[in-house]
């Protein structure tokens, strides 16, 4: 649904105002829905959005202004570098726009989903998400090779009156995005390893010795999440590095193996995993929404060959966990 939606973004925005018009669906739920023409204190957009957003990028893409720019760019333009709690933040031209755009193309999108997979299925889906949804983000928050690509919510100054919200009035994509947090939260607790590291990474480089190369398309994460990837393992003694850009998991790293596959195959949320799987074994449905449009960066080199992977079969090419990353990458574009 990100991709589907990212790509209908894409094209519908650049077509109206003649640039490029890429803003992943992570930077308009956790960022610039908030953000309105009357500006929003840093602080109060973390607290509405109940996860840090990556403010630097927004300002660097051209979507908001930060601070006072009367005098032109602010020092530290582009990065986090003089942005506090108090800084005021308010969107451009282009920003405003894209607000008004991502809701329509939200809606669109859902109502997309009902005529393929079906209205029953989607409905049933949207039931078995409200007890994994409420006070949550309505996107997975951006992780970091820092510490080890863990998410963070942040829970503080936002009322709770919004967290049992009408549930029709939030969109699929919200609900999707508030449960994956959830779960991953949940997951996380006490875990030896991320989620989105070991979903992503420790699982594929499995008990044999991998290529590098071979990962981003054996993971469908982008290079550049691998790259880190990698090096967060091997910093922490979970793999090793070996010659020929092979990799393999260290005792530790086999451990750590074992201790996220127990902890992903719990039977808690059995009434949502036999929705979404009613959703996802229907391949054709799914990559009928993700076929990118014309000018689309994820139908042009160098991310064509990933996505041809992701048409031919969504379920096998598509992450086990979304790895929202401040560089971007395929395929969430971040």
């Amino acid at each position: 649904m990100t991709i589907e939606a990212d790509n209908a973004v894409e094209a519908a925005g650049s077509g109206r105002i003649r640039r490029l018009f890429r803003i992943s669906m992570p930077m308009w739920a956790n960022g610039l829905r908030f953000i309105d023409e009357g500006g929003i204190t840093v602080g109060e957009l973390r607290a509405q959005a109940r996860a840090a957003c990556n403010i630097g990028g927004l300002e660097r893409w051209g979507w908001i202004s930060v601070g006072d720019t009367s005098d032109g760019r602010r020092e530290g333009y582009g990065s986090h570098r003089g942005v506090r709690s108090s800084t005021v933040i308010r969107p451009t031209r282009a920003g405003s726009h894209a607000r008004r755009l991502w809701p329509e193309i939200v809606a669109d999108v859902e109502q997309r989903w009902r005529a393929r997979f079906g209205a029953d299925a989607v409905g049933s889906l949207r039931e078995a998400l409200l007890p994994f949804a409420g006070a949550m983000p309505w996107s997975p928050p951006e992780v970091h090779p820092s510490d080890g690509f863990y998410s963070h919510c942040i829970q503080e100054a936002a009322a709770e009156h919004d967290a049992q919200a009408d549930a029709a009035a939030v969109p699929l994509a919200a609900l999707l995005g508030q449960a994956l947090t959830s779960l991953t939260l949940e997951h996380e607790r006490g875990s030896q390893v991320s989620l989105p590291l070991a979903a992503n990474v420790l699982r594929v480089i499995g008990g044999e010795v991998a290529r590098i190369r071979d990962l981003p398309a054996a993971s469908g994460v982008s290079k550049e999440g691998i790259a880190m990837g990698t090096g967060v393992l091997s910093r922490g003694r979970l793999a090793e590095l070996k010659p020929g850009r092979l990799i393999g998991l260290t005792a530790a790293g086999l451990r750590a193996l074992r201790d996220y596959e127990t902890r992903a195959t719990g039977e808690d949320d059995q009434p949502l995993r036999t929705c979404l799987e009613a959703i996802v074994a229907q391949d054709d449905a799914m990559a009928a929404g993700l076929v990118p449009p014309d000018g689309c960066w994820r139908g042009q080199k160098p991310y064509l060959a990933q996505t041809q992977r992701m048409l031919a079969g969504p379920a096998a090419a598509l992450p086990w966990h979304p790895m929202v990353l401040h560089r971007g990458g395929w395929p969430d574009a971040s």
